[in-house]
């Protein structure tokens, strides 16, 4: 938690590049890291069916507090991703192992998935 809380406010987003090199040897961002705390509030910390709350508190060496609050992160079916942020999140993470063609073709069988007759096919545009 404290590495992607220090990935988020360094770099605004967390993406699988930053569990890889320079990121995760890069000075910078490992002592802000090192000031990351994370603590569960009471409220956080209560185990409920629909929970699912983020409080964030950042403290600038001026001594400044920030407070920022996410009850339902994006993606959650309360807060739900439109199709092309599911579109663009499906890209980005098939970018490195994928073709662009074969994405493309993947993605159009993907968004009628309904009237696929053999969902196997799905694997096979998958091979690397």
């Amino acid at each position: 938690m404290p590495y992607a809380a220090g990935v988020a406010l360094m770099y605004g987003t967390v993406e699988e590049q930053h569990y890889e090199d320079p990121y995760l040897h890069d000075p910078r961002l490992l002592d802000l890291v090192g000031r990351v705390r994370c603590l569960p509030s009471d409220e956080a910390d209560r185990v409920q069916k629909e929970m699912n709350l983020c409080d964030l508190e950042v403290v600038l060496k001026s001594g400044q507090r920030k407070n920022f609050r996410v009850e339902y992160h994006r993606g959650h079916w309360k807060n739900p991703m439109t199709d092309a942020e599911v579109e663009e999140k499906f890209r980005s993470l098939a970018r490195r192992q994928l073709a662009a063609a074969q994405t493309d073709d993947l993605l159009r069988r993907l968004w009628a998935l309904e009237s696929l007759p053999q969902a196997g096919s799905l694997i096979a545009m998958t091979r690397v």
